[in-house]
Parts: structure tokens; C-alpha cells; sequence
């Protein structure tokens, strides 16, 4: 029962984050939507928070579907428009916070390839929606079960690995044409299939915490 409910879990997160990166397609194809890693925190909070909410009623039947939402939601924007603004900052005046960071080690920045450089933003974009997603989950969950902690260092972890991959992929749907042809569908096919594997990974870490998730004893 145990591993059905938990790949269950595991299944609700990678639909999540697939809805969730076709949502910011669909959003491209209608016009222009601004940031699309901020607009990907209003999309992974709809998709994402009410597929995860209907999975954790199992284990926690007096939790409320639209608070994890707007947990979610909240949680996924702020942290995304938190790091989209140090990329912003970091692109105008080369003083982002991830650059700042760098400056303890001098000599790897100026010899640092891109890529890697675009890689450490990612990882950065994961752990800044995964404390802010965090504490807004946490908010919820602590009025539920004792057993939260765990639950913020998973969600922490999960989107700093499968957030970040997850991430990539927005870049890859942003990089897409507006019109529908062969180079457009593989750029959001290749996003899609990112936002699953961030899914996997982040539904595999937060899945550590789910199995000590039990409905908080009111004493009567």
C-alpha cells in the first residue's frame, strides 16, 4: 500500500511539472507573459500544489486543497521572482548574488565556462524556490502533523536538483519560436521531458519525507 501511495506521489509531481512548463507554451503562443521563470512559479502552484494536495489528503484528510494551492503558488513566484531578479542584476550590473558568492573564489570566475555558469544560476533558481516554497508548505503543514522539518530540508533538496533541471526547461519552451514548426516542437519536447525528470527527482526526495507524514493527535 505503502509503495502504491508513494509512487502515486511520485507520478502527481512529474504531471505537475510537465502542466506546468506546457502551461508557460501555451502562455507564449498567446503573447508575451514577462519572465517566464516568474510566470513558472504560477504555473507549477495551480498544476503542481492542487495534484499534490489531492495525494496528501490520503495521509492528511483535513488538509485543504486551495490552501496548498496558494501555498504552492506563492511559495513558487516569489522564489522565482527572487532569483529572476538576481539574474536581472546580475546581467545589468555583473553584482548578482550568485556572482557575489563566486568572488570567495576568484580564480575559477574568470576561467568559469558558460554553461557551467548558466548551470550554477539554475542550481541557485532551484534552492531560492525551494526555501521560499518551503516555508509557505511548511505554514500549512506544521497545522496538520508534527512531523514538518523533515518535509522543508526534502523540498529544499528536491527543488534544488529537480528544480533546476526542471528550470532548464522553461529556458528551453521560453526558447522556442511562436509559430508551431519542427525546430518549435523539439525545443518544448525537450522541455517537457526536463520538467519530468525534475519531477522524478523531486517527487523521489520530498517522497523521503511523505513516509513520516502522519495526521497530528488533537487530545481530546
Amino acid at each position: 500500500m505503502q509503495m502504491t501511495y508513494l509512487r502515486r506521489w511520485i507520478l502527481s509531481n512529474v504531471l505537475g511539472f510537465v502542466l506546468s512548463l506546457l502551461s508557460i507554451f501555451t502562455m507564449k503562443l498567446l503573447g508575451p507573459t514577462g519572465n517566464g521563470l516568474s510566470a513558472a512559479g504560477w504555473g507549477l502552484g495551480l498544476f503542481l500544489g492542487g495534484i499534490q494536495a489531492s495525494v496528501l489528503r490520503q495521509r492528511l484528510p483535513q488538509l485543504k486543497i486551495w490552501h496548498w494551492i496558494v501555498a504552492t503558488g506563492l511559495g513558487t513566484y516569489v522564489g522565482s521572482a527572487l532569483a529572476a531578479f538576481s539574474n536581472l542584476l546580475q546581467a545589468m550590473t555583473g553584482q548578482g548574488i550568485l556572482f557575489i558568492a563566486l568572488k570567495f573564489f576568484p580564480s575559477s570566475v574568470d576561467s568559469m565556462p558558460s554553461s557551467l555558469m548558466w548551470g550554477i544560476l539554475l542550481i541557485g533558481h532551484g534552492i531560492s524556490v525551494g526555501i521560499s516554497v518551503g516555508i509557505a508548505q511548511v505554514l500549512v503543514l506544521r497545522q496538520h502533523t508534527p512531523n514538518w522539518r523533515l518535509w522543508w530540508t526534502m523540498g529544499v533538496l528536491g527543488y534544488t536538483l529537480g528544480g533546476a533541471i526542471a528550470f532548464y526547461g522553461v529556458w528551453s519552451i521560453a526558447g522556442s519560436f511562436l509559430d508551431i514548426s519542427w525546430a518549435s516542437m523539439v525545443l518544448v519536447i525537450r522541455g517537457l521531458c526536463l520538467g519530468a525528470v525534475g519531477g522524478v527527482l523531486y517527487g523521489s526526495i520530498t517522497a523521503i519525507a511523505l513516509k513520516s507524514i502522519r495526521p497530528r493527535q488533537h487530545n481530546l
